[in-house]
């Protein structure tokens, strides 16, 4: 009899344990705040902050990923909180008045880019159809609209193929005319290859791209002091590009697609960072396409 006790009792302490760890990973998870990203450029800061330790401390977790549209499917799912992403991929949701942008982070001056096997000249009188390759459902489907409106080519016929970044660095620029929408750090990729420039976000003039952190307002709310400390670290890890972007950049290679030293430094030209300040310009733009900024950090 005490032996059936002390078994009983041995396995309703057990089941206490796993009942209160279970209880506590469970009320962990829902602290934290999970947010995807990408190696975009001016995301790296939050890749070097990772590496380094300096999140560990803090609510928020990171899910790297590839293609854009896995930020809509993830929060969609309510795998994530929040995201890091243009507003245009915010646009696409067909619900996104409780997405915010929490702080801006850069606006892009080159680094998104439209490459082609053809030059500008030649595409523009192609009577053939133009294999274009871009990643559905993201802000590649409003980059291409503005470009073809810009430049004046509703008349052209063009195939749209929805691809990850991977698939289209297989594609080879020779044969039939194609296009690609892409953006750093896979361009260097396509300019290794042979493909040209023809238009980007410097030389567009009615085309925008501008990165911030969006979150979902129902886990800012009362938490504003996290996000401001997350934005310090995030300004910590810029600070530290500029000190020593050798260092900087071993440290986050590995989520750069084989992106050389060279190549990584040419990007950071290509955009402007907007994570300090207050930038009324952006802020506008942002109003005029309908963005809320009342959770914007100042």
């Amino acid at each position: 009899m005490k032996k059936t006790y002390t078994i009983l009792t041995l396995t309703a302490f057990i089941i206490l344990v796993v009942a209160a760890v279970f209880f506590y990973q469970n009320s962990s998870d829902k602290q934290s705040i999970k947010i995807s990203s990408n190696p975009w450029v001016g995301f790296t800061p939050f890749i070097y902050a990772q590496e380094k330790g300096w999140l560990d401390k803090t609510p928020f977790k990171f899910m790297w990923l590839v293609d854009l549209s896995d930020n809509a499917r993830l929060y969609d799912r309510g795998f994530t909180q929040g995201f890091t992403a243009t507003q245009y991929e915010l646009l696409r949701f067909k619900e996104h008045s409780r997405l915010k942008p929490v702080f801006l982070i850069d606006r892009s001056y080159g680094a998104d880019a439209i490459l082609s096997n053809r030059p500008l000249s030649e595409l523009s009188t192609a009577n053939e159809p133009i294999t274009v390759y871009l990643e559905l459902g993201s802000l590649d489907e409003d980059f291409f609209n503005a470009f073809i409106h810009e430049n004046k080519l509703e008349k052209l016929k063009f195939i749209l193929k929805n691809s990850s970044q991977k698939t289209m660095t297989t594609v080879s620029p020779s044969g039939s005319a194609v296009i690609m929408i892409s953006y750093a750090p896979y361009v260097s990729e396509f300019l290794k290859k042979g493909y040209v420039t023809v238009a980007s976000t410097r030389s567009m003039k009615s085309f925008f791209v501008i990165d911030a952190l969006y979150v979902d307002e129902r886990f800012v709310i009362g938490r504003e002091k996290q996000y401001r400390e997350l934005l310090m670290i995030f300004n910590k890890a810029l600070q530290q590009f500029k000190k020593d972007p050798h260092e900087y950049y071993e440290t986050i290679r590995g989520y750069l697609e084989g992106q050389s030293y060279e190549d990584f430094m040419d990007t950071t030209t290509k955009i402007q960072w907007l994570n300090s300040g207050i930038h009324k310009d952006v802020e506008a733009q942002l109003y005029l396409q309908n963005v809320s900024i009342d959770r914007l950090l100042r």
